[in-house]
This record gives structure tokens, C-alpha cells and sequence, in this order.
């Protein structure tokens, strides 16, 4: 690092008048191998490579420290926002998904959004909508998880007073893609904006629905060539429209790894690029016709890395198809993961938000949705939806994270990074197209297969809280007070929009399908946090808490830490605990008081090797009929467990498995788990 050190006084300076100084002249040249002996030794035994790298589910080997010698590309155009300049003077686009089944509802919640800052909506359908049904025709299949927009005169009604022209309409119809698209031109007709004028997103996916609903309402190649010709169509029409989605949440969802997921979003991109072509659109002229929408999760860096390793490759595939070097550019939508969204301490998710929004604004989204907090609990409130909306703004406009065209650039850990996860998803990806393409490698079941082998390893991670979910399993609050959601009416509203879908301006009317159904065995969505919250939810139902009584012996100093560790470990299944002073306590009374039968031993390992025999034995007699130790038994076991220690409570062990045990053998879970 060097600074100009001034050497005129009272004169304007000049280059000539400067001289460089630098400030590590002084000391000696740094050297890794020097760096990590001293590590090492610090270690004090402990393994480097286990203490001080990280493994991440890709297979990308993290290490604690980088420089310009560890072999990363350096920054390159490709991987930044090719509209970075524009990105700078006007920020991000702030997208706000809009999923309440009533149109009214949608409506106002639009346009109190648009009004408060958010530059343009999702409107996202019900899932009978997205099937390519109605309300009326599927019921079972109406949920809160849509709007409910089977006709022109609802869409009109959910945006309403939102003008076309000037706020983008973004489009989340699944398999329905062509008729809500003639829905939405019909509305931009009935409003009388020019064609040159309007603003939208279609959402045409067809791989992407078939993967996130297991079917579609026609054929697939019947469905991607209805999207080739509605691109093809809108390309020509309608100037500031965009018709087709890569939309990877589904398989994201599903446990896709990070490598897998851009692998995913490459080979569907490429599939819908043939389709295009074959439909007439040169390759330039259908690639600005995608949207990608890439999920990020809550690790910063990972994140900013598969957004910059997205450019580089999608710029590689448009190059090797012949696209002028300006034109290889990647319209980048970025949405928080859902399958990080907790269902317990929502509260958290707020912060999970932050970080997401944190790592796409980084990365150079062009635009970015925030789930609100509660959203895997239900439809959001107001105040949901109000802190989703700010966490953008707020990192916008106080933060200014767009000021910068590429933050993240030049930073050695975060270019090795890109160059790891982006190698690891070309690799995947030219595996895809050799077999096939995506459509064979989602029909086949194999993105299903694929999905479900890796979500299994993160499961394991989680389950033995190697991967900690706040609020979850780490730190759970037992007594934790529900959020509120919005409540809905389903039966009368399904029964509304029912009513009056005859005639050609309905969803039905508009679908046109062309042959039988496709449908396929879908990648299984999950959330992070699902088995644990099984658990709490077991827990929260029964006739009374399941309870443990915490046995302290050795006072404060000898039992804090241990009786810490355990009301986490219990927590996370719903257990509550009570303490209870083993050296003076009448067991036998405090057990009954806490009405329990279970109960914990915590203390320290020397306290252990006097008393845990002894006191085992004392809760045995006073009527506990189970007794666990905080800690490992080491070379004790045969003889504690002789003595009526019925198992241990550790770091590093299954704990959802041993959680899972506990409320089975408290009578909360039967033996099916149930």
C-alpha cells in the first residue's frame, strides 16, 4: 500500500511535488508458509485443515486467508452488471411478489407498495391457475397460495389505478403462460397504452413449472414452442416486454447445491435459446427475451459468487453461439431463498433478508424480491410486507449498495470463488447437454434424483446442527408467540371467482392446450428448518410441554455451560426445562413439581467423575424414569449406565435424531414419528 506524502506548503502541488511512501517498507516481505506456522502453532494441535478451512456443499474447499498468489482469475467484464453505469445513478429494482388469492387484496397491497417505494410487482397465481385450470374446474388445488386471476376483468382489478407504462408487471403463471399473457395484452388494450410504451414480464417457464408442479397443461414440447412464438411475437410488438423466466427456485427448493442450481439455470437457458431459434429469433434478439431468477440464500459470499459466476457463463454460452461481446448480457432477477425462511422465530427471518438482499445488491441484481418475514407461516400482513419493502430501500438509499458497479471485484477470496462455483457448474452443466438437455434431465427424473441426494447430505448437516438455523436449531425459543398472518375466507373466494368465467377473456377460454397433460415425478420441495419444526409443532400440540428438569450439581461455575448447551439441544424439539439445584434439591419434589419424569444431569467433567453415579441413581429412586448426562461418557459408560444413565447429550451429535427419541419416549411422537 502506498500514500503521497505532501512536500509543498502554502502552493497548489503537483505530480513532480509528491513522493510515494510506502508503509510496509520496514517490515519483512509476508510468507504464507511463515503465516500458517505461526497458525498452527496458535492451533495448539488442533488440525489446520479442520479448524481453519471449510467445505462447502459444491465441494469448493474454503480457506482462512487469500492473496493475489492463490490463483483466481482477476475481475473480467463478463462477471459485472452490464448496465453497472445506469445501475449506479438509479439502484436496483425493488420487486415486491404479491400472492394473496382476492384481486381487491393484491390491489391494495400493490399499490400501497408502489407508493412507498417498490418500482415494480409480481403477481403470482393460484396453484389451479398455474396448472392451467380455474378455481371452479380444480378447487382442491385453489390455495392461498396465489392469486386468483381467471379472467381480464380480475387482473384488471388487481392493478387497478397501477399504471402499466410506468411500473412493470411482473408474471408468475406456471404452465398458463400463454393464456394469462393474453390476458395481460388484453388489458394493456382495454387501458389503451401504446405497445411502445408498456412495461412487463410474462414469466413464460415451461421447465420451470413442470419442475416446481410436476405437470403441465399440454405436451412440453407443445408448451415450449407456444413460448417460443409468444417471444417471438412479443419481440416484434412489444419493445419494453420480456417474454420467457428461468426460474430455478424449484429445484433450489429442492436441495439443488448452489453449483447445480447455475448448472440448472445454463442448460434451461439454453433449451429455451433452441426453441427461440427454431420460432425464427436470432439467438441475440431471444437472450433478451430472459429473465433469469436465481434464489440466494443466507451465505454472503456464496451468494455474491453464483451472481457473478451467472454473467460469466451465461456470457461464454451466448459467445460460443456467435453474439457480439456487448450483447452477451445476463437481465438477472434475484429472489431470498424460500427454503431459508423459518416457520419458527420468524422474527429472524428478517435477518436472513438483510444478508440475501445484502449478497444480490452485491452481486449486481438487477432486480431483487424480499419474502417477507412470516411468509412460511402464511400470507403476510401489512407490517410484513412493510419491513420486506424497507430492507431494500434501506440498503439502497442509506447503504447505497448500488454506488459501486462491482463491489466485489478484485477481492481474492470472492474471485477464487466465482472461479470454483462457476467451474464446478460447467462442469455440470456440459454433463446436462451431453445427455441430453434439461428437458430430457428433468423428465427422466434425474434433476429429481439429483435434488434429493443432495438435499439428504444438508439434512444430515442440519439435523446434527453442523449447519445452524437460528431460532431453530440453534437458540430456539420454546415459548415463542405466533406471528400474525392474514386470514382468508378460501371456499368464498374460490366460489367468487367462479362465478362468470364463461366466454374467451377467461383463463379457460384463452389456455388453448394442445394434447394431453405432461407430467413427471417433481423434485420434492423443502425448507431448512422442516424436520425440526415437526418437532416444535409435536411439541406445541400436546395435551402439556413436554418437559426435562435440569439436575445441577457443582453450583453456577461447574453447571452453566452444560445446562445451556442442553436447553438449546432440548429446545429445538419443543422441550422446555426446568433447573433445579442437584446438591441440596429434594429430587423427588422437583421432579414432581416439574411433572416429569425426565430429567438431565449437567455439570462438569470432574463433577462428573465424583457424583454422576450417585445421582443417577437418586433420580432413578425418586421416579425418574429417564436420565441423561450433558456431556460424553468417555471411559465411564459401562458404569454410569449401570448406575441408570439412559444416554448423553453432546456436541456433534444427531440431534434431531436424539431430540426425536426424547419426545417418542415422553409419549409426544408416536413410533412411526407421527
Amino acid at each position: 500500500m502506498t500514500v503521497h506524502a505532501e512536500t509543498g506548503t502554502g502552493t497548489a502541488m503537483s505530480d513532480a511535488d509528491t513522493e510515494a511512501l510506502t508503509l510496509a517498507a520496514d517490515f519483512p516481505a509476508a510468507d504464507r508458509e511463515a503465516w500458517r506456522k505461526l497458525a498452527e502453532a496458535a492451533l495448539k494441535g488442533a488440525p489446520f485443515d479442520k479448524a481453519l478451512t471449510r467445505r462447502l456443499a459444491e465441494g469448493i474447499v474454503t480457506d482462512p486467508i487469500y492473496a493475489a498468489d492463490t490463483g483466481q482469475t482477476p475481475a473480467d467484464a463478463a462477471t459485472r452488471n452490464a448496465g453497472a453505469l445506469e445501475r449506479v445513478a438509479l439502484g436496483w429494482d425493488i420487486r415486491q411478489l404479491h400472492a394473496h388469492p382476492d384481486p381487491e387484496a393484491v390491489n391494495k397491497s400493490a399499490l400501497a407498495d408502489l407508493e412507498r417505494g417498490v418500482n415494480s410487482v409480481i403477481l403470482r397465481l393460484d396453484k389451479a391457475g398455474r396448472r392451467g385450470g380455474t378455481a371452479a374446474g380444480d378447487p382442491e388445488n385453489a390455495g392461498v397460495d396465489g392469486v386468483l386471476l381467471h379472467s381480464v376483468d380480475a387482473l384488471d382489478t388487481a392493478l387497478n389505478g397501477v399504471f402499466l407504462e410506468a411500473a412493470t408487471v411482473s408474471l408468475q403463471p406456471g404452465g398458463a403462460f400463454g393464456a394469462t399473457a393474453a390476458m395481460m395484452r388484453a388489458l394493456w388494450e382495454r387501458r389503451g397504452i401504446g405497445k411502445a410504451e408498456v412495461l412487463g414480464h410474462l414469466g413464460a417457464d415451461p421447465l420451470g413449472a413442470l419442475a416446481a408442479e410436476g405437470m403441465l397443461p399440454e405436451p412440453l414440447d407443445a408448451s415450449l414452442n407456444r413460448m417460443a412464438k409468444l417471444a417471438a411475437d412479443t419481440a416484434k410488438t412489444y419493445p419494453k416486454v420480456t417474454t420467457v423466466s428461468v426460474d430455478t427456485s424449484a429445484y433450489h427448493g429442492a436441495g439443488a447445491n448452489e453449483a447445480m442450481d447455475l448448472a440448472y439455470a445454463l442448460a434451461t437457458g439454453v433449451a429455451y435459446l433452441r426453441a427461440m431459434e427454431a420460432a425464427g429469433l436470432s439467438v441475440e434478439v431471444a437472450a433478451r427475451q430472459i429473465e433469469f431468477s436465481l434464489p440466494v440464500g443466507v451465505d454472503v459470499f456464496l451468494g455474491i459468487a453464483k451472481l457473478r459466476a451467472a454473467r460469466r457463463l451465461w456470457a461464454e454460452i451466448l459467445g460460443a453461439c456467435g453474439v457480439a461481446q456487448d450483447a452477451r448480457t445476463m437481465r438477472l432477477h434475484v429472489v431470498t431463498a424460500p427454503n431459508a425462511w423459518a416457520g419458527r422465530d420468524p422474527w429472524v427471518n428478517m435477518l436472513r433478508a438483510t444478508v440475501a438482499t445484502f449478497a444480490g445488491a452485491v452481486g449486481g441484481a438487477d432486480s431483487i424480491t424480499v419474502l417477507p418475514y412470516s411468509h412460511a407461516c402464511g400470507l403476510p400482513d401489512g407490517f410484513a410486507r412493510r419491513i420486506a419493502r424497507n430492507t431494500q430501500i434501506i440498503l439502497a438509499e442509506e447503504s447505497n449498495l448500488a454506488k459501486v458497479g462491482d463491489p466485489a471485484g478484485g477481492s481474492w477470496y470472492v474471485e477464487n470463488l466465482t472461479d470454483q462455483l462457476a467451474a464446478k457448474a460447467w462442469d455440470r452443466f456440459r454433463a446436462i447437454e451431453a445427455a441430453g438437455g434439461m428437458s430430457r434431465h428433468l423428465t427422466s427424473g434425474a434433476a429429481a434424483k439429483d435434488c434429493a441426494e443432495a438435499w439428504a447430505e444438508r439434512e444430515r448437516r442440519i439435523a446434527g446442527r453442523r449447519e445452524e438455523l437460528t431460532g431453530v436449531n440453534a437458540f430456539p425459543k420454546v415459548d415463542e408467540t405466533p406471528v400474525d398472518v392474514e386470514s382468508v375466507d378460501r371456499k368464498a373466494l374460490v366460489a367468487a371467482a367462479a362465478q362468470g368465467l364463461a366466454g374467451d377473456q377467461t383463463l379457460d377460454g384463452l389456455l388453448g392446450a394442445e394434447g394431453a397433460p405432461e407430467t413427471i415425478t417433481a423434485p420434492t420441495a423443502h425448507r431448512l428448518g422442516e424436520a425440526f419444526e415437526i418437532l416444535r409443532d409435536a411439541a406445541d400440540a400436546a395435551a402439556r410441554r413436554p418437559t426435562a428438569l435440569l439436575v445441577l450439581l457443582g453450583g453456577p461455575a461447574m453447571s452453566t455451560a452444560r445446562a445451556t448447551f442442553t436447553r438449546n439441544h432440548l429446545g429445538t424439539g419443543g422441550v422446555a426445562c426446568v433447573d433445579a439445584d442437584g446438591d441440596t434439591g429434594d429430587l423427588k419434589a422437583v421432579l414432581a413439581k416439574a411433572g416429569t419424569d425426565l430429567a438431565v444431569i449437567c455439570s462438569s467433567d470432574s463433577i462428573y467423575a465424583e457424583r454422576a453415579a450417585e445421582t443417577a441413581k437418586a433420580l432413578k429412586a425418586a421416579g425418574a424414569r429417564e436420565v441423561l448426562l450433558a456431556g460424553r461418557p468417555g471411559d465411564h459408560e459401562a458404569a454410569w449406565a449401570q448406575a441408570g444413565i439412559d444416554g448423553y447429550l453432546f456436541a456433534g451429535d444427531d440431534t434431531l435424531a436424539t431430540v426425536r427419541g426424547v419426545l417418542s419416549r415422553l409419549g409426544v411422537l408416536n413410533e412411526g414419528g407421527q
